[in-house]
């Protein structure tokens, strides 16, 4: 699998504070059977969670020789997790910004509550430049999950979204559950991501079961898609493919049950 969304780098931000740290995370990772992950810091424009791309880049170069070292099978890429703010167009155009791996998407955090004004001209701006979006945990955001109009407009502009294994599990309180479970059943998920901070995230504990639980609802070729080929369609600047919807799937969107289990 190939995680697109994690806090793995140590002292950039509210993840590791020590490498070691961030090797038991990569133990972990490798342990739930993870391959690649995108080393994603915030980036909090006005904040001191501005991470240079310089120490970034520096950071993975050492930590995948630890993981070498220690012969972990897990590779790093860059990235960042940037928070959706006015100032993203003009930290783009000065370079200031890392997307992921070497492609070009931006894995863009929206604000856990209300969505900023002129967020939309934000993203679309980002589209413009021939950029892609990657929209983090959108089913954390309240906006979001009480208006599932915009998040069927962003879809069709072409942002892509991520879900977090957590909030099927209910990590993030029953609201995100819901809208994660909403977001499958509609097929709205492009990837799944980690959004580990830590090497002990309950995540890591969980994600084989949830994801057989998961599977069983949206079939093996979905979950395939969400945590293997469209995290490696987004690294290749690929075309990111939707979900099929499967009849359990169109069972549960109709009946409008929530939960997964």
């Amino acid at each position: 699998m190939i995680d697109l969304h994690c806090h793995i780098l140590h002292a950039l931000d509210d993840g590791p504070k020590r490498v070691s740290e961030s090797v038991k995370m990569a133990q972990a990772l490798v342990k739930c059977g993870y391959r690649m992950a995108a080393a994603t810091p915030h980036m909090v424009p006005g904040t001191v969670w501005m991470p240079s791309i310089e120490a970034i880049r520096t950071q993975i170069s050492r930590l995948n020789h630890c993981m070498q070292t220690a012969g972990l099978n897990l590779e790093i890429v860059p990235g960042m997790e940037i928070a959706l703010d006015p100032q993203i167009p003009a930290l783009l155009e000065s370079g200031s910004l890392l997307p992921l791996g070497d492609s070009a998407c931006l894995l863009i955090e929206p604000p856990f509550q209300q969505l900023p004004p002129g967020w939309q001209s934000v993203l679309f701006s980002i589209l413009a430049a021939g950029r892609k979006v990657l929209l983090a945990h959108p089913e954390r955001c309240a906006h979001l999950a009480a208006r599932p109009d915009l998040v069927e407009e962003l879809i069709e502009a072409g942002v892509y979204l991520q879900v977090n294994w957590g909030s099927f599990l209910g990590l993030y309180g029953r609201t995100a559950k819901q809208t994660a479970n909403s977001l499958a059943w509609n097929g709205w998920i492009h990837c799944l991501g980690t959004d580990s901070h830590h090497p002990h995230n309950p995540c890591f504990d969980h994600i084989q079961s949830a994801s057989s639980k998961l599977c069983s609802v949206i079939g093996k070729d979905n979950l395939r898609l969400l945590t293997v080929d469209n995290p490696l369609n987004v690294l290749r600047s690929q075309t990111v493919c939707a979900m099929t919807v499967t009849e359990e799937m169109a069972r549960k969107k109709k009946k409008r049950w929530w939960q997964l289990w």
